[in-house]
């Protein structure tokens, strides 16, 4: 498998491959609201083998693994804390439908 990259509008990119995937928040728009918004800026490498789920909403996606931090539970007055975790990647629902999709095929 060779390498896939997601770039969202948000700032967020996330690359793919055999092995393992890598959030990074160091664009323009990502490291801002990072920094005005409390998210964490960055990066960080997740490997495939360690992911145990994938939860996807509306405009954000987590990525559950080995190690990670989890909320105790996904109530929707927990949305702005989940969107605080290093594993949770922030943007439109129909950028990270695809993302989604495409983890669900290497998992």
């Amino acid at each position: 498998m060779s390498q896939k990259v997601f770039s969202f509008k948000s700032g967020t990119e996330v690359r793919i491959n055999e092995r393992d995937m890598e959030i990074i928040r160091e664009g323009g728009k990502s490291a801002a609201k990072a920094l005005f918004m409390g998210r964490t800026s960055g990066r960080m490498t997740i490997a495939l083998d360690k992911i145990s789920g994938i939860v996807y909403d509306a405009d954000y996606l987590m990525v559950c693994a080995s190690g990670l931090p989890m909320p105790a539970d996904f109530k929707i007055g927990n949305t702005s804390d989940i969107k605080q975790y290093p594993n949770c990647i922030v943007a439109k629902s129909g950028e990270l439908e695809e993302l989604y999709n495409y983890l669900r095929e290497c998992l």
